[in-house]
């Protein structure tokens, strides 16, 4: 099938055939079994996903980032810059393969507690620093034609079968296609003695086999190979009078190609930058981007926002505000219809939904986890004397002010679970266990769905702006 206009590929002559799964191609090794012996044959794929999320780039230097191999459950944890902004993610757990990245609370919870290990004591990283988050999903291959008791990889598994002779590579991941591409071809090549054909000496009477032809994907240059130098941005910069910031991501992204994507800029109406209208203020993408994409085959709002630039991942807010002008470029790209146009979209504010951001989903306030940060604005907010100690009196006339008064006993049994050595008074460390321990009650419902409706702070001793509350 073709991908683009998904016709049928017809007339097409093979030798030999190979196939490259994913992690959604769970029956691939099936979809070739064609022997009519109605053997269940194995799946050569599974799935496991990482969760991610992005924070401002203060948090980490420029050119440095950190792998920590020692996470309070023993997983890895990658701290990053990227894109002008600080990654964190970490190693993969192994699920079924999902359509839409929505990250689980709990992984974005606890990689934000991970992360305060890393940074100074004065500084606390907060929930509203989460500029997006998602998960991915990574292939796990095994051969299904191996003996039973095979493990499975990371890396990419190459495979024939018996019966069909059809090979086929799965697992592996985007950084490595051109090594699975050349694995692949190697081992058909290789295997196909149709290639090795035989050269006759005349002169001495004899034959010979030529070499077996190999992959030459190491020969070929990608596209924008051709007309990159390390000074191509300085040109660019000269000839339009695009920002530099902007001309560095230009010649990054396209290579020599660079010039078609320019081709497209229009005049900024301002004396600096001349030219290369940005998409979002405090990102280099700009417009032309968008119109040299859809003469590239985007066909999606979501294909733009996620894969051909980054905006859904380095920031969901920022993404969402920039689809009406998107959906405005696109649609006189692409000849848009008014009806066409909403309903990209829609599909694409149900796409950037899926990310997380700086307020968690509210299907997910019940495993809502206080970093420290946020542990102290609600702490502060309890304790109105500022002793810096909880009593009954002050969770009392929180629980008053939340609208869920509690009875005498109820206090008190509330009261004794959270003063865990039993001295009269709770310190910040005995509140962040008490809520953190996955146990539900009245009070702290109340301050789950109080503190976080629509990510409003709900304060008393400080006004709004500044530092972080329940959300951060």
């Amino acid at each position: 099938v073709e991908e683009v206009t998904f016709r049928p590929a017809e007339g097409l002559i093979a030798r030999r055939i190979a196939e490259e799964g994913t992690s959604d191609d769970d029956n691939i090794n099936n979809d070739d079994n064609n022997n009519n012996n109605n053997t269940e044959l194995q799946k050569a794929v599974h799935g496991a996903s990482g969760s991610h999320i992005v924070l401002p780039g203060y948090y980490a230097p420029n050119h440095m980032g950190l792998l920590d191999y020692n996470t309070s459950d023993g997983r890895f944890l990658f701290f990053l810059p990227w894109q002008g902004s600080v990654i964190v993610g970490t190693t993969d757990k192994k699920c079924e393969a999902e359509t839409l990245p929505y990250p689980p609370e709990d992984e974005i919870q606890w990689m934000l507690k991970e992360c305060e290990k890393y940074l100074s004591h004065n500084l606390k990283v907060r929930r509203s620093d989460v500029l997006s988050a998602w998960r991915g999903w990574r292939p796990l291959a095994a051969d299904p034609n191996a003996p039973p008791g095979g493990q499975v990889s990371r890396d990419h598994v190459i495979s024939t079968n018996p019966d069909t002779g059809v090979t086929f590579i799965a697992g592996g991941k985007w950084t490595t296609w051109r090594e699975m591409a050349q694995d692949v071809l190697d081992k058909v090549l290789s295997e196909n003695n149709e290639y090795a054909t035989e050269d006759h000496d005349n002169s001495k009477g004899k034959s010979k086999s030529s070499p077996i032809p190999k992959c030459n994907t190491l020969h070929l240059s990608l596209h924008g190979g051709k007309g990159w130098s390390e000074s191509l941005p300085v040109q660019v910069i000269q000839k339009y009078g695009i920002e530099q910031t902007v001309a560095e991501h230009l010649v990054r992204t396209y290579g020599g190609r660079v010039w078609e994507v320019v081709e497209l800029c229009r005049p900024t109406g301002k004396r600096w930058p001349r030219h290369g209208i940005l998409l979002s203020q405090h990102f280099p993408y700009i417009e032309a981007e968008v119109r040299f994409a859809c003469r590239e085959y985007a066909c999606t709002i979501e294909d733009i926002l996620s894969r051909r630039t980054r905006l859904a991942f380095l920031n969901r807010d920022a993404a969402e505000e920039v689809i009406p002008r998107v959906a405005d470029i696109m649609a006189e790209e692409l000849g848009w219809s008014r009806k066409t146009k909403a309903e990209q979209i829609r599909a694409a504010r149900e796409y950037l939904a899926s990310y997380g951001g700086r307020i968690p989903h509210e299907d997910d306030l019940e495993v809502r986890l206080l970093t420290h940060e946020d542990a102290m604005d609600v702490f502060r907010d309890i304790d109105t004397d500022g002793s810096g100690f909880l009593d009954q009196q002050e969770i009392k006339d929180m629980a008053t002010r939340l609208g869920r008064p509690l009875s005498e006993e109820q206090l008190k049994s509330l009261f004794d679970t959270m003063d865990k050595d039993r001295n009269g008074r709770i310190d910040v460390e005995e509140f962040i266990d008490w809520y953190n321990d996955g146990a539900e009650t009245i009070f702290k419902g109340g301050l789950q769905r109080k503190m976080t409706v629509g990510g409003e702070k709900w304060l008393t001793t400080r006004k709004k702006g500044g530092g972080g509350s329940f959300l951060g």
